[in-house]
């Protein structure tokens, strides 16, 4: 006995230092992945405003500029004070900085995911599902390049949610004791809890009312069972005095009268229903996964085995067959997504008579990404039929699964899957939140969607579920996980690079001009924008923002974009 006791220490120790290396590795990966993509992305559009003293044309020289920016955009624009800071003080000290502190935010939003979905603050026990939730925070945040690469989206978004999910933390940490009759007090957190709080009130407007509430309703929760601690309270008055400070900004209502003024009731409901359908659309693996782990639940609840793996169907042929030939249009010049796009302008377009150039402009952009969209989709969709074949998730499994335990008693017999479908409802939650607001971009759906992200790791985590996952089904999945991502990472990293080189090009051109004594500059149009999904994301110089902050700040008169 003495023994294997040794033996079971030394084979425990071994698997400790084998999972620290494979998290350090992983973290490793990621952080360069996302080091490359940053370095490569160029300083645009918001950004150059955000370069100079907020609406005074000065560029920032100093701290001091960057406090009086801060508080210029705080009276004039918006109450975002914290992430704004963030952005000037960071484009002020360098390019190189900001691409290393964004890489550095992007892989502690991916920590602290893995962190929440486990909830436990354990770093280096499943260095897999900290890859995972990278791999899956990358597929499935919608706009990507926008909100997580771009400097000015990436402070609002990303550097929004890091402060506020390592705020909740301690909560979950502390609900998960309660349910397991453990007290934990820690006094010496009654401070850092405030300061984390205010910081994770004072982000964005959707996420800083969840929060909140968030902390607010777990310390209300912990007094009624009797496990109250004061840093509950202390970071829920911190959360309630940042978000104060968010929504009572000056330039809130500056900024309101200017995008708010004349949009109903129904025009909100409505932006309601693009944001959230856009979220979706962004999470098909996820709610795949989460699907299928229902299903695999909902399966073992009934006692049910496996039904006999099944053979590819008509349905699986034909969209292997359609990705198939989508992939070969997409390397032969697109012609799939061209034949499309003439069918449309040519027989719904023209006679409608919307025939302006912007439209045909619009929609012919919207077109040239189609089919590495749609290859994606296809994708995804032919892995979760294969997935399915290999689980023996036929249909009349599922339904004699569905017969025989209704859905209340499925969430009743999994503490894992009730976790996973609160993680949901918060995320529908935090996006009605944006009821109030005049506007709902899909990339307002940021934290939300972590959530969704969160919920399906949580699920992947379950051991319970892990042993419902034959190793066929193990692989399928990483299969996927690493296609999926040579496909759009390495989009987006060629892509983004080519962006890079066209912008400094630019930048060039604009200080031999300058140099010169010229104040009007040419450039020729950049055609692949927007792309990998929205993983690329860069507006050519002809839009007002990039054209007018870009004029400012290196002193011109005019920018013209070939058409």
């Amino acid at each position: 006995v003495p023994g294997n006791r040794g033996m079971n220490a030394q084979k425990t120790e071994g698997t400790e230092k084998n999972n620290i290396v494979q998290t350090v590795l992983a973290a490793g990966a990621i952080f360069a992945f996302m080091l490359a993509l940053n370095h490569f992305m160029p300083i645009h559009r918001d950004d150059y405003d955000y370069l100079m003293v907020w609406k005074t044309g000065v560029p920032i020289a100093s701290l001091s500029d960057v406090l009086t920016s801060a508080m210029q955009h705080y009276l004039l624009h918006g109450g975002r004070m914290v992430t704004v800071f963030c952005l000037d003080l960071f484009l002020w000290l360098g390019k190189p900085l900001f691409d290393a502190a964004n890489a550095l935010m992007f892989l502690a939003l991916s920590v602290l995911v893995m962190m929440h979905a486990r909830r436990s603050a354990a770093l280096t026990r499943t260095p897999g599902l900290l890859a995972l939730a990278a791999l899956l925070l990358w597929l499935s945040l919608p706009h990507f390049g926008e909100v997580a690469v771009w400097k000015s989206g990436s402070t609002v978004y990303l550097w929004s949610a890091v402060p506020a999910f390592l705020f909740l933390l301690p909560y979950n940490l502390a609900l998960k004791a309660i349910e397991e009759g453990q007290r934990a007090r820690h006094a010496w957190a009654i401070l850092p809890m405030f300061l984390l709080g205010i910081l994770a009130g004072w982000s964005i407007e959707n996420l800083a009312v969840t929060v909140t509430l968030l902390a607010l309703g777990c310390t209300l929760y912990a007094r009624r069972h009797g496990a109250f601690a004061p840093w509950m309270l202390t970071g829920a008055v911190g959360a309630l005095a940042g978000l104060i400070g968010l929504v009572a900004a000056p330039g809130n209502y500056v900024r309101y009268g200017e995008q708010g003024a004349g949009k109903g009731i129904l025009a909100h409901i409505g932006n309601q229903f693009a944001g959230q359908g856009e979220m979706l659309l962004y999470l098909l693996p996820v709610l795949l996964l989460i699907l299928t782990a229902w299903r695999l639940y909902r399966r073992a609840r009934a006692g049910m085995e496996a039904a006999p793996a099944e053979r590819a169907g008509v349905g699986t042929i034909l969209l292997a067959a359609a990705l198939a030939l989508l992939v070969l249009s997409y390397f032969t010049g697109g012609w799939v997504a061209g034949a499309i796009r003439d069918t449309v302008i040519n027989g719904v377009l023209t006679p409608l008579g919307l025939t302006k150039p912007k439209t045909i402009h619009l929609f012919t952009n919207v077109m040239n990404g189609f089919e590495e969209m749609a290859i994606y989709w296809l994708a995804i969709l032919l892995f979760y039929a294969r997935l399915k074949q290999q689980l023996g998730l036929t249909r009349a499994a599922i339904h004699a699964a569905a017969e025989r335990v209704p859905v209340r008693e499925v969430l009743r017999s999994s503490p894992t899957l009730r976790y996973a479908v609160l993680l949901m409802a918060l995320g529908v939650c935090n996006n009605l939140v944006m009821l109030a607001a005049p506007t709902f971009p899909g990339r307002a759906t940021f934290s939300s969607a972590a959530m969704f992200v969160t919920a399906a790791l949580a699920l992947l985590a379950d051991p319970s579920l892990r042993r419902l996952l034959n190793g066929a089904a193990r692989r399928t999945i990483a299969a996927a996980a690493l296609l999926l991502f040579a496909y759009t990472g390495t989009a987006a990293l060629l892509i983004t690079h080519e962006m890079g080189v066209a912008d400094a090009e630019r930048i060039a051109a604009i200080e031999e001009a300058r140099a010169r004594g010229e104040t009007v500059v040419h450039f020729p149009r950049i055609e692949r924008t927007n792309r990998a999904l929205r993983h690329v994301y860069y507006e050519d110089w002809d839009n007002g923002v990039t054209r007018d902050g870009a004029m400012q700040y290196f002193g011109l008169t005019d920018i013209v974009v070939d058409k």
